[in-house]
């Protein structure tokens, strides 16, 4: 028989290539492709020689970056060495997911297809783009994607004769198989179960050091009336055993955990209470799970620490629970959902309303999960990532966590997985966390920097300022902040800071308050456009932008735009090719979430 053989890879950083990675090989397994699908870093390499079709999910960050899990991929692709006729023997595609807020809009996945195809790789199905940013939003292009890919698929490996497609009302066999480790009857205690949260087995996926760090602050720096409370948190660690090694623009990543409350919830209303302290073993390949997974694995503990029940459910939880459904008329509704008949209803059940997936097993009742299927079911927790907030230092480092808690359109409250966890951390608790490094290069001390930032966008400001006044001082003309909040007095973050580091001379402070004076930092920056040109114009400055995604980063970069056309007499064309030269150079930085 012909190979069929087909490998889905995906790069992905917040989960949507992962899910629609396992929509596609759902699909494709459904049509007797045997099908090998996980993140592009832990495909095994030595498997490129025998597959015969390659099909890659990624999506872009940060300054047309990879995603993590799939970097080392792309630089093994890079290899001058690997001959040019690599992948002479297998068709390919690619689907990038990208937002055109940023101006790199997927260049990952443009950078790999024509890495694929300069390797002798054949397209087979028109590569496609997706803009999160659209009316449409990813789903109408995925769509679009799949069902060409599927039509040209099965044109050039048609199903062998005689062979039928497997209906979608099939239960599709568990691949990642929990069960009762019945050699080790011993039930643990529930207490116990939560004690063994800072021990953990790295896992070949993870090479990250783990690091056990106390508490040591965890203070609200919001006002009390304010609507948003935003901490202050320390992490500490014994510098002769676990000294800290990290640098500005660093991330830390925290592990959550579940509400106990809630993983007793599910573990009720799906009959698992009996065994539900019971050591479990895997059977089958373990999934990806960045941390390692707890040393002592039980039902309740593989729930509490890595299995996320806060999620938003994706389209591939609903295609797998609607057999689980004994309900007709609820295996109907699930189905709907998975399906790409009409996109809106799935967004307007549980994306609008912000729907966890545990509220969705709740509002079915007629669920009843089988045990072994709870890995291929719910999502992994993954790490959360914050900005570092603090100059290095071997045995401390300090964040700035905005608590996520808000009312959504069906009138009920949401929390953040991670930072509700955080909120309940007090002083001396023990957090499981490890560092991120970052790409970012900032100029030498002499050279200016224009640092854009609002709301928590601060934090990574934070660490760059305190570290380069320890290192070399400054003064004002060097490190330039345009911060931005809503009031003075509730939530102008590490405020008393930056005016005193301002009347010192150490640093040009320009804020803005949107809900006082109005205007935000785009506004500040424009009516700085003389002496902003004049820093990157003549001074050569880096410009350096961190907030929340969305308008901001266009607006602000429209602003910087605006800038060089009003006060260096630039066409629009002239400031748009002058950022790009800017941005090429590593001279304007944007990191957004």
């Amino acid at each position: 028989m012909e190979n069929r053989t087909v490998a889905v890879l995906y790069g992905s950083e917040t989960g949507n290539a992962h899910d629609y990675a396992e929509t596609l090989t759902a699909l494709l397994e459904r049509y007797h492709f045997p099908v090998r699908c996980c993140a592009l870093d832990d495909f095994d390499l030595k498997e490129l020689v025998s597959i015969r079709i390659l099909i890659v999910l990624c999506s872009t960050t940060g300054q047309g970056e990879f995603p993590k899990n799939a970097r080392k991929f792309w630089k093994f692709m890079l290899k001058k060495k690997l001959p040019h006729d690599l992948l002479n023997h297998l068709v390919f595609t690619t689907f990038g997911l990208g937002d055109s807020s940023y101006p790199k809009f997927n260049w990952a996945a443009r950078k790999l297809h024509s890495r694929l195809a300069q390797l002798g790789g054949v397209e087979f199905s028109k590569r496609a783009e997706s803009d999160e940013q659209s009316p449409q939003g990813i789903d109408g292009y995925y769509n679009e994607f799949q069902r060409l890919l599927l039509d040209n698929l099965l044109k050039e490996f048609p199903l062998p004769e005689g062979v039928e497609p497997i209906s979608e009302d099939i239960q599709p066999p568990v691949k990642n198989k929990v069960i009762i480790d019945t050699r080790k009857p011993k039930r643990l205690t529930a207490d116990k179960s939560k004690d063994i949260a800072l021990v953990r087995e790295h896992t070949q996926s993870d090479p990250d050091n783990i690091i056990i760090a106390s508490v040591t602050d965890n203070t609200r720096i919001t006002a009390e009336d304010h609507f948003q409370d935003v901490r202050h948190l320390q992490l500490s660690v014994d510098p002769s055993t676990t000294p800290l090694t990290y640098s500005p623009g660093d991330t830390i990543a925290l592990y959550p955990t579940n509400d106990p409350r809630e993983v007793d919830l599910l573990i009720e209303m799906q009959g698992w209470t009996e065994f539900a302290d019971r050591r479990v073993v895997i059977d089958g390949p373990l999934p990806s799970i960045e941390g390692g997974l707890v040393k002592t694995l039980t039902l309740r503990s593989l729930f509490t620490h890595h299995l996320d029940l806060k999620a938003i459910p994706r389209r591939s939880f609903f295609a797998l629970l609607r057999h689980f459904a004994s309900d007709e008329r609820e295996k109907e509704k699930l189905a709907e959902f998975a399906s790409f008949k009409d996109p809106e209803e799935l967004y307007n059940y549980a994306n609008r309303p912000r729907r966890s997936i545990l509220e969705v097993i709740q509002e079915f009742f007629s669920v009843k999960i089988p045990l072994e299927y709870v890995l291929d079911l719910f999502p992994i927790i993954k790490p959360r990532l914050f900005s570092i907030a603090s100059a290095p230092s071997p045995d401390k480092v300090e964040l700035t966590v905005a608590i996520v808690q808000y009312r959504t359109a069906i009138r009920r409250i949401r929390r953040g997985l991670c930072t509700t966890w955080v909120k309940t951390l007090n002083v001396g608790d023990k957090v499981v966390m490890n560092v991120k490094r970052s790409n970012l290069r900032l100029p030498s001390p002499e050279r200016p920097i224009i640092m854009v930032a609002p709301g928590t966008g601060i934090a990574p400001m934070r660490s760059v300022i305190h570290d380069r006044i320890q290192q070399f001082g400054s003064t004002r003309d060097q490190m330039v902040l345009f911060a931005g909040f809503r009031f003075h007095n509730k939530d102008f973050l590490y405020g008393s800071e930056w005016t005193t580091l301002a009347e010192q001379g150490k640093l040009a402070l320009f804020t803005a308050f949107s809900r006082e004076a109005g205007g935000y930092v785009q506004d500040s920056l424009f009516l700085e456009a003389n002496y902003v040109a004049e820093l990157l114009t003549h001074k050569d400055a880096t410009v350096y932008v961190c907030g929340s995604s969305g308008k901001m980063p266009t607006q602000v970069r429209l602003t910087f735009e605006s800038i060089l056309q009003e006060a260096r007499g630039l066409t629009p064309e002239q400031s748009k090719q002058y950022l790009l030269e800017l941005e090429q150079s590593g001279r304007y930085i944007q990191e957004t979430w």
